[in-house]
């Protein structure tokens, strides 16, 4: 038997509490999982190739993929405090998945380097929220009816599948007008109407949100779990801005494009289904441990590939590696949150990994790029892991040191 999903103190958003209204609320979340990474599966794995081709180098394109980051540094704590502060989760999904929609729709009116950063600033704003948003009151309804996040958290993984796949065939990296359509719609339209269905209600009482931030600050294995997910988002930076450019400079076609990253999301997909089942039984620091070690291990092969192929199947590996590690810090995280302020906790992951990792990872791998090509960008994410690993088991030591001490 495994264990169950350990009980966690009441966070917010508070949902209501009919049985029926919950099982609902999980019916719309997976939905809105589906909608918003099949509108990521239209981009992601041709942004960059569409920078390419405006004539953006690759120092250019990594900067425009870092900047936008340390707007996301801000957004993510701005929107999820403003949720949590006010008890308003279901607007400021609403309202972030509209603004996200409808400004990406700009990529298709500009060209030229500064005018695109200024859109992507925009972009991310709105859209790096979301997902800190949607896995906040995902996981209180999962928790509070017995149901499992990764199951909730799997329809994104199909979602992006699809998208990536249906794309792959139907769009010419000659013309993506289509992708940028594709995406606002799905973003503006269907996600703001789910968004607006999702039964999240406000609390009785308003959180303090400094106190909160206090209390987590003050503890160093969380602080580390911080620092371990921020390098780690220079990994990943690596690996999502610069994965296709390399696939195309060992002599890959367009179509492996979007086949790598299908291969990425199927074999997320089961570790985000069934992963409360198999994993249940290990604590979620050990299964970060795990992770890190993981992609450390797939990120040095990425970095010895000579063929494209190569990175079609490791592309695989790399989806069980995220499977693996989201769940467990997403629970991390929500364990580790004072009551009240799960969104705020989900977002400071999002700004710890997507916001400073990413923001360094997508500058230094333009650079590594340009200078030493696709093998030493991967080396570059290898080197992230390895770090984020070290560090994460030094403030879990530590933290298991003090907490011996305090009993």
């Amino acid at each position: 038997m495994y264990r169950q999903l350990r009980s966690a103190p009441e966070m917010s958003p508070t949902v209501e509490v009919g049985g029926g209204d919950l099982r609902r609320g999980l019916r719309v979340a997976k939905l809105f999982y589906f909608c918003f990474f099949a509108a990521i599966g239209c981009l992601v794995p041709y942004l960059n190739v569409y920078f390419a081709q405006r004539g953006l180098s690759g120092a250019q394109i990594g900067w425009l993929s870092s900047v936008a980051p340390l707007i996301a540094l801000t957004a993510n704590p701005i929107w999820g405090g403003v949720a949590d502060r006010w008890q308003i989760h279901r607007r400021v999904l609403a309202l972030c998945a509209l603004g996200a929609g409808l400004f990406s729709l700009l990529y298709l009116a500009v060209d030229a380097f500064w005018p695109l950063l200024l859109v992507t600033v925009l972009l991310t704003f709105f859209r790096t929220p979301i997902g800190s948003l949607l896995d906040s009151a995902a996981l209180d309804m999962a928790r509070k009816v017995g149901a499992h996040y990764g199951q909730q958290r799997f329809w994104g993984s199909v979602g992006f599948v699809l998208a990536a796949l249906a794309l792959s065939r139907l769009v010419s990296v000659n013309d993506m007008t289509l992708l940028f359509w594709i995406h606002g719609a799905l973003l503006a339209v269907v996600c703001v109407a789910l968004a607006l269905q999702m039964p999240m209600a406000g609390r009785a009482h308003r959180v303090s949100l400094v106190d909160g931030l206090r209390q987590m600050a003050r503890r160093r294995a969380y602080m580390a779990f911080l620092g371990a997910m921020a390098l780690l988002g220079i990994g990943t930076s690596s690996y999502v801005n610069f994965t296709g450019l390399h696939i195309l400079g060992l002599g890959g076609e367009q179509q492996l494009l979007g086949l790598a990253w299908a291969v990425n999301g199927l074999a997320e997909a089961p570790m985000m289904f069934l992963g409360g089942r198999w994993f249940g039984r290990y604590r979620y620091s050990r299964l970060l441990q795990i992770g890190f070690g993981g992609y450390l291990l797939v990120w040095t092969l990425m970095a010895l590939a000579n063929a494209p192929w190569q990175m079609v199947l490791l592309s695989g590996c790399n989806g069980i590696c995220y499977g693996v590690v989201w769940q467990a810090a997403v629970n991390y995280a929500g364990e580790s949150a004072p009551p009240g302020l799960s969104a705020t906790a989900q977002a400071l992951i999002g700004a710890a990994q997507s916001g400073v990792g990413w923001s360094l990872g997508a500058v230094t791998a333009g650079y590594v790029f340009d200078a030493a090509g696709g093998s030493m960008v991967f080396a570059l994410g290898a080197s992230a892991a390895a770090l984020a690993g070290l560090l994460f088991w030094w403030g879990n030591r530590q933290g298991d040191a003090l907490q011996t001490q305090a009993g």
